[in-house]
Formats: structure tokens, C-alpha cells, sequence
């Protein structure tokens, strides 16, 4: 039977809204809340040596740093992730595995870097880290690049691939004609992912389509609270959780995502929100970054 996780990507993602300044305490309750709803994998911000530390944001010079703002907490989800754009996080900054408050980190890289990037992704492994490898705009993927980008997961072996639809504009069959040719290339035993963009209504179609292909293969899928993210949101992952329960056997607690998106996302949402727009709708439209 293939395994499913659920991926919470709040902090990270929902930071685009709010420069990742949530507040210290409104970041532990975002993370203890998907904690008890028993998500599998809980990104916890971005790692960006450009910034320095803030305890109020979810955005981390270093590990060091992230060990810092979460010694607080005594409860573990079973996997805690971080995430680094390729090129602005030296692999210096990155403590072994054995010392992080981490388990793993997620690389995001357009496809021209991705050379390097997957080189880069061999040296956070090798550091003990669960890894996975991120495609900025996997939409702009050719056959071509679909078989190099599979090459060098098979060689570098991260424990997953991840589609992003950074633009958000991929149909349910779009989608899934990458994700085949993905699962025809990428080695059985390595997870492949995605991560959905709401430009065209789509996050969480596109997020209920992937999970229902007819595969054997491991994935990762996911979702933010409230469907908070850059532009116009991602797909709610209160919305995929009982998805998950009701089709695949899962068992999440969705009670806990709904108080904390009562007590801390709505608010922000308020000050800025996120959602369907038009100009959202043309840049997906256009095949351009909503910036």
C-alpha cells in the first residue's frame, strides 16, 4: 500500500503575505495546532543567509536560529522541514542533521540551476538531512527536461521530487501528464509531490486529482491553513485533510486546523488577504510570475 503524507507549508508559503512576521507566539500555536491534527510534514520557514534572525518571523539565517525560536516546544511533528531558494542559503549555515531541530530540507531551484541545485541537494543529504527537490514552474517543463531533472533524482536519490505550480496554471490533466511522466522516469522508491497555486480556482482540484491517480507510488501533498500563500493562495489543507480521511484511509484532526485558523490566520487574512483576483487570473493566463 502507498504511503501519503500531508505536507503543511503555512509558515513558509503564508509568509509571502506578512514578510513571515507572524508573531513568536502565533508560530507556536500555527505549529503545536498541525501538530495535533496529525499532519505528516510541517514546513517551518524559509533558511535565507540574507536575513537576519527575528524571533517573531518564520524566516531563519540558520538552522542555529531555527533551534532558537522553537526550544520552546516539546512536541514533534514526525517530520520538520525547512525550505531554501537555491542560491540564497550557504550549505555552511546548515548544521548536521544530528544537531538541527530539523529533519529535512526543501530545496526549490528553476530549471536552468538545476545542475547545481541537485548538486546542492547531494550536500544537504550528505549532511544526514531528509531532502526533496522542488521544480520552480514545473509547467515550463519539456520531455527533455522532465528526463534530465529524473536523471539526477536518480542519482542523487532525495527521499521525494515535488511538481510546484509555481504560476498556477495547470488543469487537472496538465498536471497529471507531468506527474505520469515523472512516475515513469523518477526510481519507485523515491516520493514525488505537489504543490498547488489557486490562480485559477484550481489548488485544490488539481490537489484532489494528484492524490487519486491510479499509481503504487509514495507522495507528498500540500496545503496551507485557510489556503494562506503568495498571490493567490494555495489549496486549504482543511479542505484535503478529510478529503484524505473520507478516500484514503487517513485519520487527521481537522478540529485543530479550524481553531487555529480562527485564533491566528483570519486575522491576518483581514489585514492581507489572499485569494482569486484578476490580476492573479492573467498572470497565469500569461505564463508569468504574479509579481
Amino acid at each position: 500500500m502507498r504511503d501519503i503524507k500531508l505536507l503543511d507549508c503555512t509558515l513558509r508559503d503564508g509568509g509571502y503575505l506578512n514578510d513571515w512576521e507572524f508573531g513568536h507566539s502565533k508560530i507556536i500555536n500555527i505549529y503545536e495546532r498541525l501538530i495535533a491534527s496529525g499532519v505528516e510534514m510541517i514546513e517551518i520557514g524559509f533558511l535565507d543567509d540574507r536575513r537576519p534572525y527575528d524571533v517573531n518571523r518564520t524566516i531563519f539565517p540558520d538552522t542555529a536560529s531555527i533551534r532558537e525560536s522553537f526550544k520552546s516546544t516539546t512536541k514533534r511533528p514526525p517530520v520538520m522541514v525547512g525550505m531554501i531558494d537555491y542560491g540564497t542559503c550557504s550549505i555552511d549555515n546548515l548544521e548536521d542533521r544530528k544537531d538541527s531541530i530539523l529533519d529535512g530540507i526543501r530545496v526549490i531551484f528553476k530549471k536552468h540551476l538545476m545542475d547545481d541545485a541537485m548538486a546542492f541537494v547531494k550536500q544537504i543529504k550528505d549532511k544526514g538531512y531528509i531532502v526533496t527537490a522542488q521544480l520552480v514552474a514545473v509547467s515550463e517543463y519539456t520531455d527533455e527536461d522532465i528526463a534530465k531533472i529524473s536523471k539526477l533524482v536518480n542519482e542523487v536519490r532525495p527521499m521525494a521530487v515535488s511538481m510546484v505550480d509555481t504560476y498556477g496554471l495547470l488543469y487537472p490533466d496538465t498536471m497529471l501528464d507531468l506527474y505520469k511522466k515523472l512516475d515513469a522516469a523518477v526510481d519507485k522508491d523515491i516520493y514525488i509531490g505537489f504543490h498547488a497555486h489557486n490562480n485559477l480556482q484550481l489548488g485544490y482540484a488539481n490537489a484532489m486529482a494528484f492524490i487519486r491517480h491510479e499509481t503504487d507510488r509514495n507522495i507528498i501533498v500540500d496545503g496551507t491553513l485557510y489556503g494562506m500563500g503568495k498571490s493567490a493562495g494555495n489549496d486549504p489543507i482543511e479542505l484535503v485533510a478529510p478529503f484524505l480521511n473520507e478516500n484514503c484511509g487517513k485519520n487527521y484532526n481537522v478540529a485543530p486546523m479550524l481553531e487555529v485558523i480562527e485564533e491566528s490566520i483570519k486575522e491576518i487574512y483581514i489585514r492581507s488577504p489572499w485569494g482569486y483576483r484578476t490580476q492573479f487570473y492573467l498572470s497565469a493566463e500569461n505564463e508569468c510570475h504574479p509579481n
